[in-house]
């Protein structure tokens, strides 16, 4: 009797640690995918309401991207996008080199994340981790 209650409750102890070491494993994976960037998106659009709060951001990415990423490359993004999605468009823009009307346009047109970081020869992940950089830097998480 003591002994198959033993079994139970050593299963039960057993199967919810393996599911809680299951568990960060299956979000691990989710990692660098296009839903991760989809919320960076959201939590920059989220902060970003107000014409005075864009604004900010905008000299926040000016200032990040000094250089690497035209100023007026950078504007448009800002008109013509919301605040996340010009981040991710600047991101892929300073990580690819390639013109940034180009991924503005290819957005516009309604081209998911991940087929225009494709069609740039990039990873996804390496723009999620660009993103969360500036993110964490720039304090606009």
């Amino acid at each position: 009797m003591i002994t198959t209650i033993f079994k139970k409750v050593l299963t039960f102890i057993l199967a919810t640690a393996f599911l809680a070491l299951a568990a960060p494993t299956a979000t691990a994976a989710q990692k660098g995918t296009e839903e991760e960037l989809k919320e960076r998106i959201e939590i920059t659009n989220k902060k970003r309401v107000t014409p005075k709060e864009i604004k900010r951001f905008e000299e926040k990415l000016k200032a990040y991207f000094f250089e690497a990423v035209p100023d007026d490359v950078i504007e448009s993004a800002m008109k013509e996008l919301t605040p996340g999605e010009a981040l991710a468009a600047i991101v892929i823009t300073n990580l690819s080199k390639k013109p940034g009307r180009d991924i503005i346009k290819m957005k516009k047109d309604g081209k998911s994340w991940t087929d225009i970081v494709n069609a740039v020869g990039l990873k996804m992940k390496d723009v999620v981790k660009e993103v969360k950089e500036f993110q964490k830097t720039s304090g606009c998480a």
